[in-house]
C-alpha cells in the first residue's frame, strides 16, 4: 500500500485534477461508457465542440472525430491504423457530413473498413478466403475495440500506443 500512496503523490493528483482555475495537462480521458479514449478537445470560434475519440485492440486502432453542435452530436470522420511494429500506419479512412454519431452506425462501419481492408490485401497477395471467414475476423478485431480499459484482463499494448495517443 505505501507503494501505491508514493505513486499517487501531490504532483501526479494536480496534472490530472488541478485546483479549480488551474490548467488541466493534455492527458487522454477514458470514457467507459463509449469504450474509448477521450483527446483533442477543442471549442471553435462558433461554439461546437470538437473531440476525438480512440479505441484500440492489439492489432488495429480505431479514431473518431466526432462534432457536437448545438444539440446534436455528429461524426466527422472514422480512420483505423494498424501497427507495423513501430509506429501506426492508416489503413482506412472516411470521412461524414452531418451524420448522426450512433454506436452501432461508428461499430458496423468501422467493421466494413476492416473488412474491406483485409479482402484488398488478400486479394493483392493472391490468397483466397471465404468473405464469412474476412468478415468474421473483422468482427472480431472491431469487438476487441470495444473492450473495456477497466477490465482486469485488459491485455492489450497500452505502452505502445499511449504515447502515439499523446503525439496525435
Amino acid at each position: 500500500m505505501a507503494t501505491l500512496a508514493k505513486a499517487i503523490n501531490k504532483n501526479f493528483l494536480d496534472s490530472i485534477l488541478p485546483v479549480y482555475g488551474n490548467p488541466r495537462e493534455n492527458v487522454p480521458t477514458w470514457d467507459n461508457g463509449q469504450k474509448m479514449f477521450i483527446c483533442n478537445e477543442h471549442e471553435s470560434a462558433n461554439g461546437n465542440r470538437y473531440y476525438c475519440g480512440i479505441r484500440f485492440c492489439e492489432r488495429i486502432v480505431i479514431v473518431e472525430k466526432v462534432g457536437l453542435y448545438h444539440n446534436w452530436t455528429y461524426i466527422d470522420g472514422i480512420e483505423l491504423y494498424a501497427f507495423n511494429g513501430k509506429r501506426l500506419e492508416i489503413i482506412q479512412k472516411r470521412d461524414y457530413d452531418k451524420v448522426f454519431r450512433k454506436e452501432d452506425f461508428i461499430r458496423n462501419e468501422s467493421q466494413k473498413m476492416v473488412y474491406d481492408y483485409l479482402k484488398g490485401v488478400c486479394k493483392s497477395q493472391k490468397q483466397f478466403f471465404p468473405d464469412s471467414e474476412i468478415d468474421k475476423h473483422a468482427k472480431s478485431l472491431i469487438d476487441g475495440c470495444y473492450k473495456s480499459f477497466l477490465d482486469r484482463d485488459y491485455n492489450t499494448r497500452l505502452t505502445q500506443i499511449l504515447p502515439v495517443i499523446g503525439q496525435n
